[in-house]
């Protein structure tokens, strides 16, 4: 591998500092630049690699900046916008493009340094740079860099002080520029973000205070995002005025319209909530087909999605919230942001909300037939296949299958004796070792009880899962006093506890639990349901009536074809309701005008359409994707035969090729190199002494075109980069990998693509 020596000056436009290097100069230093790598320092190979460009509507702010590009200060703008939406991946794009035009705009590093507020490592060397340039920007510039540099790069050691320190820098720009209500706007979020920190905001009051200064110079400055954070907690009914609002602050920000669903889900006006966040799906969608983004590399956008199928079930909508809970598992999966054992990620979330809701709205079929599909597949993951067989035991049971649920006790029964021998062996190998080592009694106790605490847990969780499904068993073999002593192991929900105690016969005891449901579950139809159903059950009709009308009243969107809502016809009858008893929900007027959600985006990730191309292999054979239609094909953008890793990717990849062909899938590997370059490629191939070449077409493109079509090029620093896409039949992305490292795990791309093809083989998740 060759070593670079990196002077400061400009590559693109862009100054090429060392990022993380606290001895960065003028001076030359050796660094090893591997090919796909930022010539601008390590920072920059996580950061955006694409040229940002003008997206309207995110925010009518303005923050004056000395800049010599003339389109600086409105992508400034654009910029503040988006950090006021926390859309920070975006915003660093948008201050790295100035940055590119003006080498000289020291805000641009400010802006970059703010965009990484929760990327210390990356900001303190942003804002250094800032620092470096600040002579050319204003004094109220200064004031600014002055502020963040101190903060991030200060002598001061102690957190609490270094946070009060800022505070009291922000203030003092609002004492000198008493008309920034920019400065005002981002002291308040600081003062909120910090209360998460452990300094207490004095007077939510007087924040308010401040933002209403805002507000009357500018009603629809987002910073209504920060007054819903400042009364989401304790007092969110102070917030519905900005929660009407934010969504139309910067409609292009996805998370601006999934706020407003934070005050409404604690206002339990779940209906309205699910609106907010239904919205922001609906615009994330749309920024990734535009710009060809995996779903989770987008901020909050699993958060958004997971709360939605709640508050969707909330309201009853059993269908619609398993369309979204599908439609998470349906998003491409990635080893680095995406994977179901992965907390936080749309199909870890996706696939907890898909069982979830099956259990809940008791659709057995569906869940039955799901768990042979790629949606509710066997896992390798122990925990996740435990949760799996438990919801599957619920299903045999609840559809009086003994037989298949005694097959899915059987598996639990050898997990369990499985976990309990190597509970007891880590504990003995720890007595053993520690008797050898000639350890005191109590120090070989100590050594034997944390040998045993991981292996514990895991015995417990099994032993959960084994005790609950003892009970069904009890209960479908009719052995009530059984089932009536092991109900307590139970795990479900408070309204199917009710269900199985009435189906023990014990009517109190329904009560009771089905009540509870209802009280601690305000405006959610299903405890409803429940409640009504039994106090209709044990003749406790007008009870059940007052139930049902406060039902009806939440009824206007929920899914009248499950069970829990089946079961009340006897009710209904009794009442003389009509066979559709729902009523339609009256909007408030406090949620201002809302768009046509249709209008915003897709309802789910919709796989981008794959640009077209034409290049010729090493014998001038030209080949386009347009060949390959009808079939899905892997493409695997690499650097040259100059390119170490890229030959590592490729001799990788070999080996599986067979496996592709066997699945359909082609392999097409797209190289810098020109045709002779592509000879020398081919003579790397790990297997070339015997005269084989890589088995798959490398194609040409000297030229980059094709690398920039496809986003795997840095367009700041004029850089290919690393690629790897799967594209399906019709000529979509399915999944890819952009980046600074070649993603060689070829088990991993086959797998995914298989996935993948079973669930958008056809249009839509």
């Amino acid at each position: 591998m060759k070593t670079r020596y990196l002077v400061a000056g400009i590559c693109a436009g862009l100054p090429f500092f060392l990022i993380g290097s606290e001895k960065a100069s003028a001076e030359e230093v050796p660094v090893e630049l591997r090919p796909g790598h930022s010539h601008a320092g390590e920072a920059f190979n996580e950061g955006p690699r694409q040229f940002a460009v003008k997206i309207p509507q995110t925010g009518d702010v303005h923050f004056s900046i000395t800049t010599s590009w003339p389109d600086g200060q409105a992508f400034f703008d654009q910029g503040i916008g988006q950090l006021h939406g926390f859309w920070y991946f975006e915003a660093e794009r948008t201050f790295r493009h100035i940055a590119a035009h003006d080498e000289n705009c020291a805000m641009a590093y400010w802006g970059m340094a703010m965009a990484n507020w929760e990327n210390q490592k990356r900001a303190k060397v942003f804002i250094k740079k800032a620092d470096e340039l600040k002579e050319k920007a204003s004094e109220r510039e200064r004031m600014w860099i002055d502020a963040q540099n101190k903060y991030l790069n200060g002598e001061e050691k102690d957190s609490k002080k270094k946070k009060k320190a800022l505070i009291a820098d922000m203030e003092n720009i609002i004492h000198s520029y008493p008309d920034d209500i920019e400065a005002k706007a981002f002291l308040c979020v600081r003062l909120w973000q910090f209360s998460r920190q452990g300094i207490e905001i004095g007077s939510p009051e007087a924040v308010d205070a401040l933002l209403q200064q805002i507000f009357a110079k500018a009603p629809m400055h987002p910073a209504h995002h920060y007054r819903i954070h400042l009364w989401d907690g304790a007092k969110p009914v102070r917030a519905v005025d900005s929660a009407g609002k934010l969504g139309h602050t910067a409609p292009a920000i996805a998370h601006m319209w999934h706020m407003p669903g934070h005050i409404f889900s604690k206002l339990k006006r779940y209906d309205d909530s699910s609106w907010h966040q239904e919205a922001s799906a609906r615009v994330d969608h749309q920024r990734m087909l535009e710009g060809k983004i995996l779903p989770d590399q987008i901020h909050n956008y699993a958060h958004n999605n997971e709360w939605l199928i709640r508050n969707m079930s909330h309201q009853g909508m059993a269908h619609r919230a398993l369309v979204f809970a599908k439609g998470m598992l349906s998003n491409p999966q990635h080893p680095k942001i995406n994977l179901p054992t992965k907390g936080g990620s749309s199909s870890g979330f996706g696939r907890n909300r898909l069982m979830e809701i099956l259990e809940r709205f008791e659709m057995w079929d569906e869940l039955i037939l799901l768990s042979n599909t790629v949606f509710l597949e066997p896992t390798e993951d122990e925990g996740l296949q435990e949760k799996r067989l438990r919801v599957l035991g619920v299903a045999h049971f609840e559809k009086g299958d003994l037989a298949s649920l005694k097959t899915i006790i059987d598996d639990i029964k050898r997990r369990q004796d499985g976990a309990e021998a190597a509970h007891k062996k880590a504990q003995d190998d720890a007595r053993e070792k520690a008797e050898k080592e000639k350890k005191d009694e109590k120090a070989i106790k100590k050594a034997v009880a944390d040998a045993g605490k991981s292996p514990s847990s895991k015995v417990k969780r099994i032993k959960t899962v084994a005790e609950e499904l003892d009970f069904y068993l009890a209960l479908l073999e009719k052995r009530d006093e059984d089932a009536k002593k092991a109900i307590g192991k139970v795990k479900r929900e408070r309204p199917h506890m009710a269900l199985l105690y009435l189906r023990l016969g014990d009517d109190e005891k329904a009560l009771e639990v089905s009540k509870e449901a209802v009280d601690k579950a305000e405006n959610e139809t299903v405890p409803l349901a429940v409640r009504a159903q039994i106090l209709h059950k044990v003749g406790k009709t007008e009870e059940a009536c007052e139930v049902f009308a406060k039902l009806q009243s939440l009824s206007s969107r929920l899914d009248m074809s499950v069970a829990p809502f089946q079961r009340l016809k006897p009710l209904l009858a009794d009442l003389g309701e009509p066979e559709d008893w729902r009523i339609p929900i009256v909007t408030k007027e406090d949620v201002g005008e809302r768009p046509a959600l249709k209008s915003l985006g897709p309802l789910v990730w919709t796989p981008p359409p794959a640009p077209d191309f034409t290049l010729p292999d090493g014998g001038q054979k030209l080949v386009s994707l347009a060949d390959f239609k009808g079939k899905p094909v892997v493409l695997i953008f690499f650097l040259g035969h100059g390119c170490l890793h890229c030959i590592e990717q490729l001799n990788a990849f070999a080996p599986k090729y067979a496996a592709y062909r066997e699945a359909g899938i082609e392999i097409v590997a797209i190289s810098l190199d020109n045709a002779e370059g592509l000879k020398e490629s081919q003579s790397l191939f790990a297997d070339s002494d015997s005269g084989a070449t890589f088995p798959f077409p490398l194609l040409a493109d000297p030229t980059r075109e094709t690398f920039q079509k496809f986003r795997a090029y840095d367009d700041f620093e004029n850089e290919a980069l690393h690629g790897t896409f799967v594209i399906d039949p019709k000529g979509r992305i399915l999944w890819q990998d952009i980046g600074p490292e070649p993603f060689a795990d070829a088990d991993f791309v086959l797998k995914e693509a298989k996935r993948m093809m079973a669930i958008h083989g056809s249009d839509g998740a």
